[in-house]
């Protein structure tokens, strides 16, 4: 029926309209009626209005989750220092800790030691500069330390890309015995300008310092310290509580650090030695005396407190041996040695070994009778680090 009427208009169209038309309307078919989308400012405005309008709802959207994830943060928080056992004051340091060390979650506070120290440490010089009274200053020193203790960071030791040894972990500004000498310098001073002192005291609340020239520091001033304790140097920074007649007053630190280790000549030796592992299981077996078991070696490379020692006792790195020898005619060293490194030979087996119990005195001995020898020696005046002999480094002998 349709395609009936369509062949019967179809003459009629052709007559009726000219080429123009019929090509004025394929136009008007391709095109689209006319009507300028772009162009009509109703239309515009109406999607502007629309794109505005969504994404006003869209940052809402956005603010509101974020205030509810901090929301929940904060009542996380809140419940974990309520689990710490936080006092009320605990709480509010800690919280003021945590605005200060630069952390996108509170949260991680109670894991990174790092945020931890670096927000106690910008807490107290501020508060410090504050003009609190001595006590008052000692107080919140005191009150970090317990925030922390209680949040089980203070036994962490941070990571400064230098190798230690079993004995360094928890070390603190407060275990320096009075009565040793350090170096101090105002923090981001040039070398040149450290002054040395001489700890006067060494309690819980602060370490205090007696320099020879004498200082003048305001509270929440940031001094490097560097302490020298046999072959490592420590460093460590303190804030000023106070500085007086009894000397320059520095808050503790926990962030004990170790500067490159001394080096040394080494000097090529003979020397007998007895070896034995350390701890042993002494047995008392038929009424025979409990002795150590000792076996014979040669000490053939000293490098300040570091050995190298060629004798058949099976050892791994990090073990600990006894070591007995003569350091020279009527200096007998007898000491505990952290074994740093192992090897067979075509004879026997040698070893690596750090002293590790010897005195500032002992070191320095050890130090003054290998400069002896290898000047002695004259050929070999190589310096090498400590580590050289205690990694495995070639040995002589």
């Amino acid at each position: 029926m349709l395609l009936s009427i369509l062949a019967f208009l179809k003459p009629m169209l052709e007559t009726a309209l000219t080429p123009y038309d019929r090509f004025r309307a394929m136009r008007e078919m391709r095109y689209g009626s006319g009507w300028d989308v772009a162009g009509n400012k109703w239309f515009v405005l109406v999607g502007a209005s629309l794109i505005l309008i969504l994404t006003i709802v869209l940052l809402a959207v956005r603010r509101w989750r974020l205030q509810r994830q901090q929301q929940n943060q904060a009542l996380e928080f809140d419940e974990e220092c309520y689990r710490r056992g936080l006092t009320a004051e605990e709480h509010e340091i800690l919280t003021g800790i945590v605005e200060r060390s630069e952390l996108k979650r509170r949260n991680s506070i109670f894991t990174m030691v790092v945020a931890f120290d670096r927000g106690a440490s910008k807490l107290m010089q501020e508060q410090f500069a504050q003009g609190k009274s001595i006590v008052e200053r000692k107080r919140l020193s005191t009150t970090v330390n317990t925030v922390k203790d209680k949040l089980g960071l203070a036994g962490r030791a941070r990571n400064y890309g230098v190798r230690r040894s079993r004995g360094d972990k928890g070390l603190s500004s407060r275990t320096i015995p009075e009565g040793k000498l350090v170096t101090v310098t105002l923090a981001g001073k040039a070398e040149n300008q450290r002054i040395e002192g001489v700890v006067a005291k060494n309690d819980e609340y602060e370490i205090v310092i007696r320099t020879a020239i004498p200082l003048s520091s305001k509270p929440g001033q940031v001094w490097n310290v560097r302490y020298q304790l046999g072959s490592a140097t420590w460093e460590f920074d303190g804030l000023t509580m106070a500085c007086g007649p009894e000397g320059l007053e520095l808050s503790h630190s926990d962030n004990i650090h170790f500067l490159n280790r001394r080096r040394f000549l080494r000097a090529n030796v003979r020397r007998h030695a007895l070896v034995s592992r350390f701890p042993m299981i002494l047995k008392d077996i038929d009424g025979q005396d409990m002795a150590p078991e000792f076996v014979e070696g040669i000490v053939t490379e000293i490098s300040g407190p570091g050995l190298r020692i060629r004798c058949d006792l099976e050892v791994r790195h990090g073990d600990r041996v006894l070591v007995i020898f003569e350091l020279e005619k009527g200096k007998v060293i007898q000491d505990i040695g952290e074994v740093r490194g192992s090897r067979d030979t075509a004879v026997t087996r040698s070893i690596g070994v750090e002293l590790i119990g010897l005195s500032d005195a002992g070191v320095n001995e050890m130090v003054r009778v290998t400069n002896r020898i290898a000047v002695q020696q004259g050929a070999d005046m190589e310096e090498g680090s400590e580590d050289l002999i205690m990694a495995g480094g070639p040995a002589h002998g």
